[in-house]
Formats: structure tokens, sequence, C-alpha cells
């Protein structure tokens, strides 16, 4: 067998990452000098390699060598060095959806650590500044809008316009002290650039004019298809929800599709743990990489036009036939589902790191497929009936309150969050780097999980600063959960799936939504109660007296003509007794699903152990 040629410390750093990352230990593999074991039983292990995604090397004494690899991990490996000039600060990070942020108030917003102020001014257009009042850093974000169009702090009444500057000070002595104080630089917020599109309203994270003018250069991070649909018009709506788990696990968890069965059982009629029993192989996807007009065009419509992802993979889906996902760093994965021949179904996710173990998922779903109706589900019945669950599903979305969408999203995360935030501590606690030793994945459907580890362990490494301070820090200081914090005890699941706080409070969809039922709610335990009460006053006075009459009658001489005459009072009693009851059960049920649906957006239990 030939000798292969000798490889540097760090080549063979690289192989035992390598093998680390695919489940396979190298202090197991390799001997003295890298050399790998001999005999019988290593042949048959790295002969099986071929098929568990473990990487192969030469055996019988031969120098360590990555012959062979899974589908995804060389895809892995490749993605990883492709790392750029990336600048956290230097990129658009959405902070609200246009349809769910209030524009009547200021939004308090996190993002790289910062806290932030998004509010909208007088002329519609949405601001986005340091959340802290130059007097005495009160936050702005407990401010109120002005009649004029400026940012009022509520502390002492300061107020603000749309490029930061303080236009008012009430506390001045007179005019001239106010215009010194005001044309102070001192006196005036920091102000980010922000845009609007695609539904979403984004903010660049670095002020000042070079700033403005590097960010309006740069496109937003949008597949081509939700750009196209948003460019159409009535494309859909935006989900957003704050959690309580750091972005690089967020990530993490969004570029893996094997867990959707699992943790997502029953959340809709296709998703059953029964579709994760078999095998998904990763098959790597090349997209074009370069600016030129071809490969722009060449890239599919699940990607971005002005950026190629950094992995793309083919996975048969627990959702579909079949299945594409891609991450983009630093925010974005895609994935498209082919749900029938020349149909796609695709969703759109951005990861924004806000801060140090918390993170926000905004998620959207697009498709080319035309909108179902009736007929077309009837059709299926008889002709394709395996599609009938999906097409019911299509049909109930299209059809109902955007809410609806939302308390499905929300049931959506919360199936997630408490096991996300144990392993968010526990990557604080050991290291984030250890997941290279703790992790093992010796499946290829971990291989967009591999790549996006590889990029954010970087990226976490780059520095960043706080808005208040010039001193710069590793990302992770700013955006990955600390040790200590890991290290406090563990939080209720009511806090972990508290919907209120993370979703409905920031979106006035669902906050009108709320509003209705809770009055929904009231008017149908006040129509039981009235309904009841009339019950009681039928029972009361007809249907009672209208017996003991009767049997009154029925004792007296004469009694059958008597008792005839006054059953028909006593009939007309009982069937508006009959119906009052019934209209009081009505709204009794009535009430308690409107309790019920209110809950959704408040904070509902879930066990994974009680999912059957």
């Amino acid at each position: 067998m030939q000798k292969l040629p000798q490889r540097s410390a760090l080549t063979h750093h690289k192989i035992a990452l390598n093998l680390i990352v695919a489940g396979v230990s190298p202090a197991r593999q390799l001997l003295r000098g890298g050399r790998f074991a001999h005999g019988h039983h290593q042949q048959q292990h790295v002969a099986s390699s071929v098929s568990t995604g473990v990487l192969q090397a030469e055996t019988q004494g031969q120098e360590a060598a990555p012959v062979a690899a899974a589908a995804a991990a060389p895809a892995a490996a490749a993605a990883a060095d492709d790392f750029g000039d990336f600048k956290w600060t230097e990129h658009w990070y959405p902070v609200h959806t246009l349809e769910s942020a209030d524009p009547a108030r200021p939004h308090a917003v996190e993002l790289l650590g910062r806290q932030l102020v998004l509010w909208r001014d007088g002329q519609g257009q949405w601001q986005c500044m340091e959340d802290a009042c130059p007097h005495r850093l009160a936050p702005l974000s407990e401010g109120r809008i002005e009649a004029d169009g400026t940012l009022q702090c509520s502390y002492h009444g300061w107020r603000f316009d749309s490029s930061g500057r303080c236009t008012e000070i009430p506390q001045a002595i007179d005019a001239k002290a106010k215009a010194v104080a005001c044309s102070s630089s001192r006196s005036c917020v920091t102000r980010y650039p922000t845009r609007t599109e695609a539904g979403l309203i984004w903010v660049w994270p670095t002020p000042g004019p070079e700033a403005e003018s590097a960010a309006a250069a740069q496109p937003v991070s949008i597949s081509k298809a939700a750009a196209a649909k948003f460019a159409e018009g009535g494309a859909g709506t935006w989900y957003r929800r704050e959690l309580p788990y750091s972005w690089d696990v967020l990530v993490e968890n969004l570029t893996d599709p094997s867990h959707l069965p699992f943790s997502h059982h029953n959340l809709t009629p296709t998703l059953k743990r029964s579709k994760g029993e078999a095998p998904m192989p990763f098959t790597p996807l090349h997209i074009p990489k370069g600016d030129s007009a071809e490969d722009v065009e060449a890239r599919p419509s699940f990607t971005m036009a002005h950026k190629a992802p950094l992995a793309t993979f083919d996975f048969p889906s627990a959702m579909a036939p079949g299945g594409r996902v891609c991450f983009t760093p630093p925010l974005s994965v895609n994935y498209q589902y082919d749900i029938a021949p020349g149909i796609h179904m695709q969703n759109d996710l951005i990861a924004v790191p806000a801060g140090p173990g918390r993170s926000v998922a905004y998620t959207f779903g697009v498709s080319n497929a035309a909108k179902v109706h009736k007929a077309d589900i009837f059709k299926a019945l008889f002709t394709k009936p395996k599609m009938v669950p999906l097409l019911l599903l299509r049909y109930s979305f299209q059809n109902s309150p955007r809410y609806k969408s939302h308390l499905q999203m929300n049931k959506l995360f919360d199936q997630d969050s408490v096991f996300l935030n144990m392993q968010d501590r526990q990557l604080a606690l050991r290291g984030k780097a250890s997941w290279v030793q703790d992790y093992y994945m010796p499946a290829p459907c971990d291989g967009l999980v591999i790549a996006g580890r590889r990029w954010a362990e970087k990226a976490l490494q780059l520095p960043l600063r706080s808005s208040n301070s010039s001193a710069e820090q590793p990302a992770a200081a700013f955006i990955s959960l600390s040790a200590e914090a890991a290290a406090a005890p563990r939080l209720p699941q009511q806090q972990l799936l508290n919907r209120y706080r993370q979703h409905t409070q920031h979106c006035v969809i669902c906050q009108k939504a709320l509003q209705e039922l809770k009055q929904k709610l009231a008017a149908a335990k006040t129509a039981s109660s009235l309904l009841l009460a009339a019950l009681v006053g039928v029972l009361a006075g007809v249907v009672v007296p209208g017996l003991l009459q009767l049997a009154a009658a029925q004792a007296a001489a004469g009694g059958a003509a008597a008792a005839a005459a006054g059953s028909v009072g006593l009939v007309v009693g009982v069937v508006v007794a009959g119906v009052m009851g019934a209209a009081a059960w009505l709204a009794k049920k009535a009430a308690a699903a409107a309790e019920q649906e209110i809950a959704q957006f408040e904070y509902v239990e879930f066990s994974h152990a009680d999912n059957h």
C-alpha cells in the first residue's frame, strides 16, 4: 500500500477536529505519531464509516488521512473557511416587524447587547436610537411620542427629533439657555441608520454619516422569493418572538431539520415522530458564490440575490417528499420544501443576537402554490388522498385570521425553549468551544449544524464594543451567556414559555385579537349569568307554580278540564326554560373557549412526555 505524504501538526489538528465532530474520538483512533491502530476490527470500523458519516483513514500502520467523508462533513469544513471580512456592526438586523409594531408608542429593543429605542417620527419614518436620555440616562422607550412627532423622555420632558437632536428642555432658565443646551452635542441621542423593507424594520448598528452611506449600499438579508412576494404586495405576515437563549443556540436549532418530527410532534398533521425514524442523508448543494449577473441569476429562490449561503444541503423532509436548507451568516436560515411537482413551500428564518442568553427569531412563509379551494380538497379525496392533510392545513392557514398563525408559531417555539435554554447554560458552563468535544454527531444530518457552529465560533471572537465604551471585547461578551449567569438556578417553565412577554405585548395583531377575546369572554359570562337568572325566574314564576296548579286541579272535582287549561301555560314555561337553559349552557361553553384561547396569548404549560 502506498505510503501517504507527511502532514503538518495543523493538518493533524484538522483531522482530529473532524473526527471529534463526526463522533469519533482521536484518542481512541490515533496511536503514537498520529498512526491508527492495526487489526481487522479497525478495518471494519473504518469501512463502516462510509455509511455512518465518520471520516475514514488509512489503516495498517499508515499515516492518518481523511480518505472519505460523510456527505455533510466536507461541505461543512469548506464553508467554515468562507469567513470573509465579516464585522458584527456592518450588517442590517431586523428589530421589529412593520405589521406588528405599534407606531403610536416607542419600543425597547435589544441588539448586540445594546439597549435601543425604536419609534416612528412625525413624517412616518421609523427611527432607532440609544435607549438612554442624555439628561440622566432614563430609558426613552418609557417615553411618549408627542403631537409634533418628537420623542419625549417621560422623566423630565426632554424632547428629541428624528436626528437625535434635543429640541426641548423644560427646565432651562430662558430661551437663550435652552438654545445653548440644545445645541450641545451632549444633549443629543445617538441615532442609528434605519430602513423598512420586506415587512421588517432594520437597523445598522453603527452611527454616523459614513455608516449611513455604507448601510445604504448594503442589501438586507431576505431570500429572492420573499423579496419578490413583498414587491408584489400582500405577501403575508412575519412572526417575531423574543427567546431565552443565545443567538448561536438559536442558529443551531434552526439549521437542524432532523429535530422537527420529534420536538414538534403533532404540531401539524404531517409532523409525527414516526416521520423521523427513517435515515436523513444530507447531500451538499453547490450554490454559485460570485457577484456576476449569471451567478446571481443562478442562485435558487430560497437563497439571497446578493450573497451565497455558507452551506446548503438537500435532504428528505418529514414535512414533504424533499427539502433543502441553507445558512447565510450571521442571520438567515432558509428552507424550501417540495410539496408537489413544481410547487414549493419556503420558510425564511432570521436569528438576531439580542444580548447574553437572549435572541430574537423572525419567521415568514412563502409558496408558489395557488390558493387552495374546497373543491381542491374534495377532488384530492379521490385522486391524491395523501395530499388531503396538507391541503386542509393550507386551506386553514389561508382562511384564518393572522393571529392564528402567530398562536401556531407560539406553540412551535414553546416546544424547543426549555431544552434550548438548558443547552445554552451547558455550553456557557463548559465553554463555547466545548461543542467540539462534547457534541457526538455521527449522522450526516448535522452537517449544517457543524458548518454553523464553526462559523459562529470564529464570529464570537471578533471584536465588539458597547455603545457607550470605546473598549473592545470579543462579541461573545455581549451576545453569549456567561458562565456566572448560567450557574444561576434553573428558570421556571412559566418564565421560559411566557408568550405574552416574548411576543403578544410587542404585536398589535395579537393585542387586538386578545382584547376582542376578552370582550367576548366578558359578554359570554354576562350572557350566561343573565340567562341563568332568567331561567331561575321562569322556573320560579311559571314552571313550579304551573306544576303545583296542575297537581291541585287534578285532585279537585272536574280537575281534568282545569288541568288541560293550565297545562298550556306550563308547556310554554317549560319550553322557555329549556331554551334559556340551553342558551346559558352555550354561553358558558363560549366563555370557556374564550378563556382557553386567551391562554394561547399568555402561557400554556407544555410537556413532551404528555405529547402523545
